[in-house]
């Protein structure tokens, strides 16, 4: 494989997110280190504010923390982009920085969404899900600013030496939005990538009746929903406590108000902001996982908002929950009928996670099924595909 000595990702606002993007791009560079050994790597993402600011060692520290990797911080650096995304001048300036930064770079992922053009030798944009081309999004105006917005749109799909989707549902909406514009390249440089998803170290703690809900504390997971879910069945009530567990950003702080009210009364618990070793007690106490992204929402005309591929379910599976999620989107890649239920409506959401509570024998043949089946998604095999795919790309 060709020397690479210089890395550079790309990822907006990490130091104001924690989810599954933030998690494909910390695990992305520990890979890129048991690759490329000898190679640096540089985080780059926005700041807005200097006290916002983070050491290389301290972000490299935090991310460890964070998401189980072990990357080695005296090969791996973050640059902090002074940014002001407030007005259109602020975001211009912003996107000719990054730009200026990535040609310094031998080898580049953009681990956003969006369709930002860089310059390092090799570009990879990885696809957790399309931004539709500019030329759509501006649909009705003058001919001249389509024709100009269209090579804009020819600009980003050239400048990518590949393209890796997060799973099966991204690829097919990538090749669908952008089809016409490059159809060639779309369909011999896009290759799907599944995310890297640490196994949940096992802790050795008995099972209890917990039904654990990890996701970002926002409107698009519908949370009420599930709330809702678990307060109509007395059964669970009566014998299931349900945790909700995940980040938090202040501007959504009414929204967990929010929940907690309509929880009240309810044997419930929020638990906010967590380090990684909590997140891991509580993955190897629940039974039972629940994911509810994307319901009511058609994923053919609403694609975006569905969920693209489901980490924090292959997390749980890893760590013996059996998962009972939302039959769309990338769930359906992630969760089998062998190790969980997939489910169309609230009412067989309760049906199925009543079922399995009341069983025990099925519930332990499908805890362990699902630790089976979370073996397909492990770093090794996401280390292996990776380097394959960067083999082919005659690195």
């Amino acid at each position: 494989m060709k020397e690479i000595n210089t890395i550079g990702l790309y990822i907006n606002d990490i130091l104001y997110n924690t989810g599954g993007t933030e998690s494909y791009t910390v695990k992305l560079c520990y890979t890129l280190q048991q690759i490329y050994p000898t190679a640096h790597i540089s985080f780059i993402s926005e700041c807005y504010k200097k006290e916002d600011a983070l050491s290389s060692e301290d972000f490299i520290t935090l991310s460890n923390k964070k998401y189980g990797t072990q990357i080695d911080s005296a090969r791996a650096d973050f640059i902090s982009v002074p940014a002001n995304k407030s007005n259109k001048i602020g975001t211009i300036l912003l996107r000719k920085r990054l730009v200026s930064i990535s040609k310094k770079f031998d080898l580049f992922f953009y681990c956003s969404r969006g369709n930002y053009v860089f310059k390092a030798k090799k570009n990879i944009h990885i696809v957790h899900f399309p931004t539709k081309p500019i030329a759509l999004q501006k649909k009705g105006s003058n001919p001249l600013v389509i024709w100009y917005e269209k090579q804009k749109d020819k600009a980003y799909i050239k400048a990518y030496d590949l393209f890796l989707p997060n799973s099966q549902f991204t690829e097919k909406h990538f090749k669908r939005i952008w089809q016409g514009i490059n159809d060639e390249k779309l369909n011999t440089a896009t290759k799907v990538c599944y995310p890297a998803v640490t196994g949940i170290e096992d802790l050795h703690l008995q099972k209890e009746n917990i039904i654990l809900v990890l996701s970002r504390i926002e409107k698009s997971k519908h949370l009420e929903t599930l709330i809702d879910a678990y307060k109509s069945s007395e059964y669970l009530k009566t014998n299931y406590k349900l945790v909700i567990a995940g980040g938090l950003t202040k501007s959504l702080e009414s929204y967990k108000s929010e929940l907690e009210n309509r929880a009240d009364g309810a044997n419930i618990e929020f638990i906010i902001n967590a380090p990684f070793s909590k997140v891991t007690e509580l993955y190897n106490k629940a039974s039972i996982f629940w994911h509810c992204k994307g319901f009511e929402i058609d994923e053919d005309k609403e694609p975006e908002l569905m969920e693209h591929f489901g980490m924090s379910t292959v997390e749980a599976m890893s760590a013996g929950c059996v998962p009972i999620v939302i039959n769309a989107a990338g769930q359906k890649e992630t969760a089998s009928e062998e190790c969980g239920y997939r489910w169309n409506t609230v009412e067989e959401l309760v049906h199925y996670t009543e079922e399995i509570a009341q069983n025990p024998e099925k519930m332990k043949a499908m805890s362990e099924a699902a630790k089976e089946r979370s073996k397909l998604f492990t770093m090794k095999n996401f280390t292996k595909k990776i380097k394959d795919i960067l083999e082919k790309l005659c690195f």
